[in-house]
């Protein structure tokens, strides 16, 4: 058996679309390079290009929820460049997460889910020490 799956794994993976296995999308800040927020326009200006390069991005990973107004500015200006987003939500101490964990309702609320891909719940929280395992277990479970 385990002769036949070592032949036919090549042949098997390459019926499957690469595209199915991954997102292509791009990371995006809510910063301006001066500093300042973005706003639903400055969001705009950064999806719309995303769709007409080559490979056909569809997608931007957002690092926070509620950091400038994140989602409150960007989702909008998604939903009409009809880009998906990866969202993140902080945990790092409770008052940032359930500032995150708000922003994010609210988001919801407002536009639907057709915009998010997936949301990440402490994304490097945990290695970088700003939380224990249990306490994002918990957050990640809570967010679900």
């Amino acid at each position: 058996m385990h002769s036949f799956l070592v032949a036919f794994l090549p042949l098997l993976l390459s019926f499957a679309s690469p595209s199915a296995a991954l997102w292509k999308g791009f990371n995006l800040g809510a910063n301006l390079p001066n500093g300042a927020c973005k706003t639903t326009q400055d969001w705009a200006r950064d999806f719309s290009p995303l769709q007409s390069l080559p490979g056909y991005f569809s997608s931007a990973r957002l690092f926070a929820s509620s950091d400038c107004n994140t989602l409150a500015n960007a989702v909008p200006a998604a939903v009409a460049s009809k880009t998906t987003l990866l969202v993140g939500v902080w945990t790092e101490d409770s008052a940032h997460y359930e500032a995150e964990k708000a922003a994010l309702i609210k988001a919801i609320q407002q536009h639907g889910t057709a915009w998010i891909i997936a949301v990440s719940v402490g994304s490097e929280d945990l290695y970088r020490g700003d939380t224990d395992a249990a306490t994002l277990a918990r957050q990640i479970k809570d967010v679900r």
